[in-house]
């Protein structure tokens, strides 16, 4: 099993994206990108009636047993995402309890996503806030993550993602170019 008796540290903000499996996850994504790009293309834009921007490079998860995968929980507009930027997430592993991802509801109260493998969770992750609790369900969830910003939403900005330090624009942050139809009339 994934990081069974790996000793790891627990995570943190600053910590959470510095694994060897997170290395391999991005130094490996120019090979399937295509597949990313395509995915997007036409499983998610045809779920707006506009182009979208997208995540140009999907942000990776592993949540270990005894560990968390995100370091805090948190609001994506904490990390100056962009108003009106809607958040996509996959579960590459069953996804359930303390292994999944928290998310609170209009009450405050938080609650876990229940998902299967390959299953699409829509959350609004720039107001909703969301982490992850400790796991404790004795097995690894390993996930990935991308965010969406219709085209007329988007505002030039100087504001960059914490992690890579990118700028939240086309080119940068997300994909060069939007996909998606334009809206029907």
């Amino acid at each position: 099993m994934l990081g069974a008796g790996s000793g790891q540290q627990r995570w943190t903000r600053s910590t959470d994206q510095a694994s060897v499996w997170h290395r391999r996850f991005y130094d490996d994504f120019p090979r399937w990108r295509h597949r990313y790009d395509e995915f997007v293309a036409t499983r998610i834009a045809p779920l707006f009636d506009e182009p979208v921007y997208y995540q140009a490079v999907p942000t990776f998860r592993v949540h270990l047993p005894g560990n968390v995968a995100v370091g805090e929980f948190h609001t994506d507009a904490q990390y100056h995402h962009p108003a009106g930027e809607v958040s996509f997430w996959l579960p590459l592993t069953r996804a359930w309890g303390s292994n999944s991802v928290w998310v609170a509801g209009p009450d405050g109260r938080l609650s876990a996503f229940v998902a299967a493998p390959g299953e699409v969770v829509v959350f609004d992750a720039v107001r909703q806030r969301h982490g992850n609790l400790v796991n404790t369900t004795g097995r690894t969830r390993v996930s990935f993550d991308f965010r969406c910003l219709p085209v007329r939403t988007f505002r030039e900005t100087w504001l960059r993602s914490v992690n890579m330090g990118l700028r939240f624009v086309p080119g940068e942050y997300y994909n060069a170019e939007p996909v998606g139809h334009p809206p029907s009339s």
